[in-house]
């Protein structure tokens, strides 16, 4: 029996990831999980807190007064307080950037890496009773199902994603399309426009800055499922899901070091390291759909 609810739904973005989508995988309905005015009023459940709910007192209180168990996912918590606390000269040595957390209505966690797990305990709330989740970011089944196109520009380099507040979420972008290093940069109006053949994405971040500790690894997964390699620093996240062999791994964010990345992904295109990336992130897809993640919940779900 699914015990589970979520505080935020949708097909979308990070409520329908997070929300939504796992509803219809376990119940084949995207709204039957979902809170609403219909079961706010349940007792005895297990609630995922989006982080869009994280600070909502009177939610929490509510909720904690009918005897839920309440497991905030974190992913990447920011929020109004975040934005104002983010500090662009001082975003190093994992810098804590997240609004004040309400730890006593919380019984436990999701985060998206082994590391943070840790760092969660130590920065945010010491109550190892409570158990935290590791659950990675699934790639959104729009982007599998996205048309193929040839550029007739091997291998396509382009930039997908939200750059940030900041432009912190993947560096140097502006520049390589300055430089005409890469093709594009696919915003969030053209993020489903097509699957390039032969693509090769980008993430870039600075070492232990608040994105390469706590974002999750969706660029790596989306990457997987869209069939492209990737070029990517070895962020928290990512040391999860691919291994130091993976050959377009970064070992600094530094401007001139991602050029020599992008010529090596030249040279190679076809070759033996350019399989190898094809064939891990192939595995990466596997280990990212939502196939294999939904059992992540359904752990949660028989955790209490």
């Amino acid at each position: 029996m699914i015990n589970l609810l979520f505080s935020q739904g949708g097909k979308m973005d990070s409520g329908g990831m997070r929300g939504g989508q796992l509803s219809n995988k376990l119940t084949n309905s995207y709204e039957e999980l979902i809170l609403n005015n219909n079961n706010i009023n349940s007792k005895n459940k297990i609630i995922i807190v989006h982080k869009s709910h994280a600070s909502n007192i009177p939610l929490l209180h509510h909720l904690k007064s009918n005897n839920n168990t309440l497991i905030f996912d974190v992913v990447d918590w920011l929020g109004d307080e975040g934005v104002k606390k983010y500090d662009s000269n001082n975003n190093k040595d994992c810098p804590n950037f997240f609004p004040n957390l309400f730890h006593p209505y919380y019984d436990g966690y999701i985060v998206n890496n082994t590391k943070m797990k840790e760092w969660w305990y130590k920065n945010m709330d010491n109550d190892k009773s409570k158990p935290i989740f590791i659950i990675p970011h699934h790639w959104d089944l729009t982007f599998k199902n996205l048309p193929l196109k040839d550029y007739k520009k091997p291998p396509y380099f382009y930039y997908l994603g939200y750059k940030g507040h900041t432009n912190q979420n993947c560096l140097h972008i502006d520049k390589l399309l300055s430089e005409q290093l890469i093709y594009e940069d696919r915003g969030n109006k053209t993020w489903f426009n097509d699957k390039p053949k032969d693509g090769c994405q980008l993430n870039i971040r600075e070492f232990e800055s608040w994105e390469y500790c706590f974002k999750p690894s969706t660029k790596i997964s989306i990457a997987a499922a869209m069939g492209s390699v990737i070029i990517t620093t070895n962020d928290w996240s990512v040391q999860d899901i691919l291994p130091n062999e993976y050959p377009y791994l970064l070992k600094s964010s530094k401007y001139e070091e991602v050029k020599l990345m992008i010529e090596k992904v030249k040279s190679t295109y076809k070759s033996s390291e350019w399989n190898l990336a094809k064939e891990i992130l192939k595995s990466v897809y596997h280990s990212t759909s939502l196939d294999l993640i939904i059992e992540k919940y359904k752990e949660i779900n028989e955790s209490f």
